[in-house]
C-alpha cells in the first residue's frame, strides 16, 4: 500500500521525564490549520497515489475539539485513506466522541502511551494519565474493532521495583487491547531522567 507521513501539529502538552519532545519542539503545541492539512492528504492521495498515511503528531488529540473538526473534515472532502497513529496518542483525549470521529475518518491503528501501571510511577515521570483513564480509554477502543489499538510500555524506570513492573503487567491485562511493546528506558539526553540518573 503506498504511505505516507503527515504532521498536524508540532510539540506536545505533556511533560513525561523521559521524553526528549520538548527538547527539540519545545513547549507547548503548535497547529497547523485544518485546510492545510486536509489540502496535503488531497496532494497525497490525488498526485501521488498515497492510500494511506502515519501521523507523526506526538499529540494529535491535543485539542479534542479541533481532533474532532479535522476528521470530520477529513470524511467531507472524501478522502478515501487509512491512516493510523502509531507515534502515540495521549490516553486523557480517547473519548468516544473523538474515536468515533477517527473511525469515521479512516483510523485503523493507534497507540496508546501508558507506560507504567503504577500510580506513583506515574507520578514520578510525570505522565499525563491515571489507570482509571486508562481503563476507560480501553473501554472506548475495544467498541471499534476495526482500530488495532496498541500500548507502549516502560520498563527499568529508576527505582522501579518488581512489584511496580507487575502492577504494570496487570493493568495491561485489564485494558485487553491488542497488542503490547515493552521497552526498556532509554534515558535520552536534555530530559530530566537523564539528569536524575547522571
Amino acid at each position: 500500500t503506498p504511505t505516507a507521513t503527515i504532521l498536524s501539529n508540532r510539540g506536545c502538552r505533556a511533560q513525561c521525564t523521559f521524553c526528549g519532545v520538548r527538547s527539540f519542539n519545545g513547549k507547548g503545541v503548535r497547529h497547523r490549520t485544518i485546510s492545510a492539512v486536509i489540502d496535503e492528504l488531497e496532494i497525497l492521495q490525488n498526485q501521488f497515489g498515497i492510500k494511506h498515511f502515519m501521523w507523526l503528531d506526538d499529540d494529535l488529540l491535543k485539542d479534542e475539539k479541533r481532533a474532532v473538526l479535522l476528521f470530520n473534515e477529513m470524511v467531507s472532502r472524501k478522502l478515501s485513506l487509512t491512516w493510523d497513529a502509531t507515534n502515540g496518542i495521549i490516553a486523557y483525549s480517547c473519548t468516544n466522541e473523538v474515536i468515533h470521529a477517527a473511525v469515521e475518518s479512516g483510523c485503523i491503528a493507534v497507540n496508546i502511551g501508558m507506560e507504567s501501571g503504577n500510580e506513583s510511577m506515574l507520578r514520578r515521570i510525570r505522565k499525563p494519565g491515571t489507570l482509571e483513564k486508562f481503563n476507560e480509554t480501553a473501554q472506548v477502543l475495544r467498541r471499534y474493532e476495526q482500530i488495532y489499538s496498541n500500548v507502549l510500555l516502560l520498563i527499568g524506570l529508576p527505582d522501579e521495583s518488581m512489584n511496580m513492573i507487575m502492577d504494570t503487567m496487570e493493568v495491561a491485562r485489564e485494558m485487553d487491547m491488542d497488542w503490547y511493546r515493552i521497552s526498556p528506558l532509554q534515558p535520552l539526553p536534555n530530559t530530566p531522567i537523564y539528569d536524575e540518573m547522571i
